[in-house]
């Protein structure tokens, strides 16, 4: 038996590695990272369907990160309606857990943004759910953002 070249993984997500960011990747540290593109994609479901979705793509990982509505309303209070405008903005996004159905699962949310001028706030209304005040800060990017570290993406 060979010893394998990949890293040794500390955190059970990076057993299961694929094409996406997922809140393991981050490791319970924010990151800041440059939106490169975004495109939508028809993505499978549970059920068997598929569902368009966002999905944003950045400079600094080959990991992409699947938009919910919480995320995209998000960057969209952020950096504004037009797309093109989110091309080159650097956003924050940190690991934690959100209710999905019944359960609570890992998450990945925007937590702002060092391109915006100061905080930003708004109004999440999603269905079956009480409307709540969102606010996103202006970041700063610290030693800890450096693109080589980052759980491996």
């Amino acid at each position: 038996m060979s010893e394998s070249t990949l890293p040794k993984p500390t955190l059970y997500d990076q057993l299961f590695p694929g094409r996406f960011l997922k809140a393991g990747d981050l490791a319970g540290k924010d990151r800041t990272l440059t939106i490169a593109d975004v495109i939508v994609e028809a993505m499978p479901t549970d059920d068997g369907g598929t569902k368009v979705r966002g999905i944003v793509s950045f400079k600094e990982t080959e990991r992409q990160l699947a938009l919910n509505r919480t995320n995209g309303e998000s960057l969209k209070a952020m950096f504004g309606k037009a797309i093109k405008d989110w091309i080159g903005k650097r956003v924050t996004i940190y690991p934690t857990t959100d209710r999905f159905g019944a359960e609570q699962v890992d998450a990945i949310r925007v937590r702002g943004s060092p391109d915006i001028a100061g905080n930003v706030t708004f109004s999440l209304k999603l269905p079956k759910r009480k409307a709540r005040e969102i606010t996103l800060t202006r970041t700063v990017r610290g030693p800890a953002e450096d693109a080589s570290k980052g759980g491996g993406t």
